[in-house]
């Protein structure tokens, strides 16, 4: 039997799973979880929609690509995996929904997360449980100039938790779990996506969007209040990551990678 290298293992998957050539994949790639986000990225770049089992569009004009990676941790530790054997890669932003918890924060809000509390189960095959999961520093400071140039306020920051654990809004232990650690928002990938791009030195940052409130009355997202979200604020949302993007593009800011011998 053949044995594949880890670097072709992880271009094969990469392949198979978004219907296109490592190739096409550009320097500065944004991960999504929703359908809206790339169809929208595919109008206003004129690009097709590419599919496997993830959908993906490639723009060279900008030089990015997004992804949309599906929902969960294991999901996130893939599609990570897969683009840190990219030899042309210089950052990856993820444009993100969450739950916001903390009482400052309201529906359609930005959030920078500074760290994500990692209850999850993929990023402890990448990482000691003891090691925070944390964003590329120069990469929330951009995040965080662009967003306040543009809309004219400072987005929200703080520690958010990422969980596995998708009905917890009905679990009363785990709630005051949440309360007792000070959480700002929810979610169930950005610690995974954090964790596995420190171990693996793919420069990774976020910018989520505030979409429900579960912590309150009527907060937890309903068919009609995600359908509202997406027509209120997710074109926004990409237009802030591409405008990102183009900043770090125009500074040329990335950090060096290892050489694929390095990583293998």
């Amino acid at each position: 039997m053949t044995l594949l290298r880890p670097d072709s293992y992880a271009r094969n998957t990469l392949e198979r799973y978004t219907g296109s050539t490592v190739d096409e994949f550009q320097s500065h790639v944004l991960l999504c979880n929703f359908e809206r986000y790339i169809q929208e990225f595919a109008r206003i770049t004129d690009n097709p929609v590419k599919a496997g089992y993830w959908q993906v569009v490639h723009d060279k004009e900008r030089d990015v690509s997004i992804i949309n990676h599906g929902v969960g941790s294991p999901s996130a530790g893939i599609i990570m995996h897969c683009l840190s054997f990219l030899d042309n890669l210089n950052c990856v932003i993820m444009l993100g929904m969450c739950g916001g918890i903390d009482d400052e924060v309201e529906i359609g809000d930005l959030l920078i997360p500074t760290a994500s509390i990692r209850d999850e189960g993929t990023s402890k095959h990448y990482l000691p449980q003891d090691v925070p999961a944390l964003p590329e520093f120069w990469i929330n400071r951009v995040c965080e100039e662009v967003i306040c140039a543009e809309m004219g306020v400072k987005p929200k920051s703080g520690i958010m938790l990422t969980t596995d654990y998708r009905m917890w809004e009905f679990d009363e232990e785990f709630i005051e779990y949440i309360l007792k650690h000070r959480i700002l928002a929810i979610d169930m990938e950005i610690a995974t996506l954090f964790a596995v791009g420190y171990a693996l030195n793919v420069p990774t940052g976020a910018v989520m969007l505030i979409s429900d409130l579960p912590m309150r009355k009527g907060g937890i997202k309903s068919k009609a209040s995600a359908r509202d979200i997406f027509c209120k604020f997710t074109d926004n949302h990409l237009k802030v990551g591409l405008d990102i993007m183009a900043e770090i593009k125009r500074h040329n800011l990335k950090t060096v990678k290892p050489s694929l011998s390095e990583q293998s």
